[in-house]
């Protein structure tokens, strides 16, 4: 079986963090503003925008963390998701 993306998402957020991550980081806005609260403690800015706010039937939402000028942004249907990319986004760049 392959992995989903939420797996391979789960997978490289443990290898680039030191500490453990929320569970179902992946498919929990709860969860994935607990990393938040993590990498704001490292220092970055966050801001979650949604780019279909107007629409009943169509979701994007745009994560982006924010250090040293660089941004880090990530676009996906679940917010969990875009957070937690442009997060491993933001500490592979570190």
């Amino acid at each position: 079986m392959s992995e989903t993306i939420f797996e391979r998402l789960e997978q490289q957020l443990k290898q680039l963090l030191d500490e453990a991550i929320p569970t179902h980081v992946t498919d929990n806005i709860n969860s994935a503003l607990e990393l938040v609260t993590v990498m704001e403690a490292r220092g970055f800015s966050f801001q979650l925008k949604d780019a279909c706010p107007k629409s009943l039937t169509d979701s994007l939402w745009c994560a982006n963390f924010l250090k040293d000028g660089e941004n880090f942004s990530a676009e996906y249907p679940l917010a969990p998701v875009a957070i937690c990319a442009a997060a491993i986004g933001a500490l592979t760049d570190q």
